[in-house]
């Protein structure tokens, strides 16, 4: 018992330690798609030249625009929609694989309604009685 005891505090004792600091990110890469946003934050700032997107199996180049500050910020526009993730190919030939963030098809399907509840149960009345007078003709 006394033994078991003792390994239980040992093992707590090395899971409480205190987390090692992290450095914040150099620079982030923001890709944004028509739906939700792709973020790679990079412990180094990369340099200015090309990187390239996979677009349904094949790389394509991205035009990101860097700006200048601390941490530095490149973006790029994708005129299409995203999966849950997308791969990156920065100018060393390291693939990334970013996953997406910001609200999925679902929550932005409930957050871009035009109509309350009570203004489509009329617009739905309203329906229904049109065709009931169309079949009464």
């Amino acid at each position: 018992m006394r033994v078991l005891l003792a390994v239980v505090l040992l093992l707590t004792g090395f899971g409480c330690r205190k987390p090692e600091p992290v450095a914040p990110p150099q620079a982030r890469l923001i890709v944004r798609f028509l739906d939700r946003d792709a973020v790679m934050d990079m412990a180094v700032v990369p340099s200015q030249e090309r990187w390239r997107l996979m677009n349904a199996g094949e790389w394509e180049p991205l035009e990101v625009r860097w700006k200048q500050g601390a941490p530095r910020i490149g973006a790029a526009v994708v005129g299409r929609t995203a999966p849950d993730w997308v791969l990156l190919e920065d100018p060393a030939w390291d693939v990334h694989r970013v996953v997406m963030r910001g609200p999925g098809p679902e929550e932005l399907e409930q957050r871009n309604q035009r109509m309350d509840p009570d203004e489509q149960g009329a617009l739905a009345l309203l329906g229904l009685l049109w065709a009931l007078s169309w079949v009464r003709r």
